[in-house]
């Protein structure tokens, strides 16, 4: 488990730059509804980048912000963290 900032983000470098990656796929995921092509290589990218953060030993929440929708997030995730209340 790696220590966390006082508003929940990793201390440690890299799951810190791979967690805020995943809010930057996340949004661009939503600006480029429309673009199927590109929605595709944003969501393989935002399950290697999570593949990366697990190997890592991450094991955290994200924002619903850095989400991409439920039928779309990585199933160790889901798992892991059930939904409730969020958008699917």
């Amino acid at each position: 488990m790696h220590e966390v900032d006082e508003i929940g983000y990793p201390i440690d470098p890299e799951p810190r730059r791979l967690e805020f990656h995943l809010g930057d796929l996340a949004a661009a995921w939503r600006g480029s509804i429309g673009h199927s092509e590109r929605q595709t290589q944003i969501v393989h990218d935002y399950h290697s980048t999570m593949e990366q953060l697990y190997t890592l030993g991450w094991s955290s929440i994200l924002d619903i912000e850095s989400e991409l929708p439920e039928s779309l997030m990585p199933s160790e995730y889901l798992k892991c963290h059930p939904r409730v209340g969020k958008w699917k």
